[in-house]
């Protein structure tokens, strides 16, 4: 106990990275105590923060890197870029993508690569815990699932994007429940679509009929979580606070060889890759689990016990009254209508290869699903830890993405040469009604283009730089 007391008062009192613990000096590695903002900041790269509002009252916290560290924020203003949205999965947050070194972090690659990264931050995460009209000490601001997070989360994050960056679309990386939702959410509203032009979904989670691992014995446990949760109600699941935060930097400290800490995330994401940096391990711990409900934890126990992709089950009667029928019925992924692209593993013990190959590629419509790609030997957590990330997922979204850039440029290209306007125009009607009458008002809506390829060469001449700069260490 007093050794707990000595090691509050040391990160109340001190911002140094390192903690006495009888008089021996144990190092906290900085990161692990630093916000998303300042992981970002610290890597010498610009960040700003957001806050959008979801129809339900809940604020959430985007975070954005507009551009490289190699560029100026005036020559960023000077360039439209791609918008590169990702979004973290299950009791995780922005700092997924951001928690190794900028040459292996998906938020630090995008950006240099010439894209303006947003990363979401789900509903009761520590950057979205705060609410219109309720706190974070009520029980009904921790009544959510994950198919609220599709209801409401994605739109009031996607449009506050396109609101800030006035552009009309964004390309979309989720990872595990982040690929969840998007499903989720366009199962049930096909006109959300538009607004994601590419769907990368990383470890994909949608039937768990062959989890393994810890998700196994929690879908075993759904019968006595359902129980808990109607004993005790709503609540938030494995608190995240700076005490837990050097816990886990100090107990997971690469020189003291703990193999809990490695073992506790193998147990859950599936068998060591002997990709992972375990230097690193500390600082995954410290911002890990991010936060989330009680009530999401049993959705996802309601998956894989009841081997469903569905809306939370609200109890044989309300469903009868809601749907007709004793469940509700599963989502229908064959409505998913963004071109869609697969990332999963044999190794992955949530998104199982028999789950992905026997439900979701079964499932997408063949026009919209455009590539499946297999990884060997990927756990659930090397789609954003893994030291193979960047090569064999990063990098190909990124190649994927300057092909749809360049194919509309040429389309822009070809129609400005057919001597049509440099500049598509639409006009729309506004109707409005007065009385009786209606006035028609003409406006004119000018056809955004991405950027230009001169843009595009400048961010492919820093991402050579950056990896000579990688040879030469």
């Amino acid at each position: 106990m007093r050794q707990l007391l000595l090691l509050l008062l040391t990160a109340s009192v001190s911002s140094a990275a390192e903690v006495l613990v009888d008089d021996v000096p144990l190092p906290v590695d900085p990161e692990a105590l630093m916000s998303v903002p300042e992981i970002i900041l610290h890597w010498g790269y610009p960040v700003e923060s957001h806050n959008v509002v979801t129809a339900d009252g809940y604020v959430l916290t985007l975070h954005r890197i507009p551009h490289g560290r190699n560029e100026t924020a005036e020559s960023a203003r000077n360039t439209s870029r791609p918008v590169v949205f990702l979004q973290h999965g299950l009791m995780c947050s922005s700092s997924m993508w951001v928690l190794n070194l900028p040459h292996q972090s998906a938020g630090f690659v995008f950006a240099d690569a010439g894209y303006d990264v947003w990363m979401g931050n789900s509903r009761g995460n520590i950057y979205s815990r705060r609410h219109l009209r309720m706190t974070e000490e009520s029980d009904n601001f921790w009544r959510f699932t994950w198919q609220q997070m599709a209801e409401h989360d994605l739109p009031a994050s996607i449009d506050g994007v396109l609101k800030a960056t006035n552009q009309s679309y964004v390309y979309y990386v989720g990872h595990s429940q982040g690929a969840l939702s998007m499903f989720a959410k366009q199962a049930v509203d096909p006109a959300f679509a538009p607004k994601i032009r590419q769907l990368f979904a990383l470890a994909p989670v949608a039937r768990l009929a062959h989890t393994q691992g810890a998700f196994t014995y929690l879908g075993k446990m759904y019968d006595q979580a359902k129980g808990l949760l109607a004993l005790f109600g709503d609540g938030q699941f494995l608190r995240n606070n700076l005490l837990t935060r050097i816990l886990a930097d100090l107990l997971c400290d690469s020189t003291l060889s703990n193999p809990l800490c490695t073992n506790l995330i193998f147990s859950i994401s599936g068998p060591d890759s002997h990709q992972f940096n375990n230097t690193r391990v500390p600082i995954y711990l410290a911002h890990n689990p991010a936060g989330t409900s009680i009530r999401n934890m049993v959705h996802f126990a309601q998956m894989v016990h009841n081997k469903r992709f569905a809306p939370y089950d609200l109890g044989k009667d309300v469903n009868m009254k809601l749907y007709g029928a004793p469940f509700a019925p599963e989502y229908d992924v064959s409505q998913v209508a963004s071109p869609t692209y697969l990332f999963y593993s044999d190794a992955d013990w949530l998104a199982s290869p028999e789950d992905v190959e026997g439900f979701l590629m079964r499932r997408l419509n063949s026009t919209v699903l455009r590539v499946a790609t297999r990884l060997t030997d990927f756990n659930h957590n090397d789609f954003m830890w893994g030291l193979r990330a960047r090569k064999e997922i990063y990098d190909p979204i990124d190649n994927i993405i300057r092909q749809d850039v360049r194919r509309q440029e040429i389309r822009y290209v070809l129609s400005a040469k057919d001597g049509k306007a440099s500049q598509s125009i639409k006009v729309l009607y506004n109707k409005k009604s007065q009385s009786k009458n209606r006035r028609m008002k003409r406006i004119i809506v000018k056809k955004v283009v991405h950027s230009s390829i001169n843009s595009q060469s400048a961010a492919s001449l820093e991402r050579a730089k950056m990896k000579r700069d990688e040879e030469k260490s």
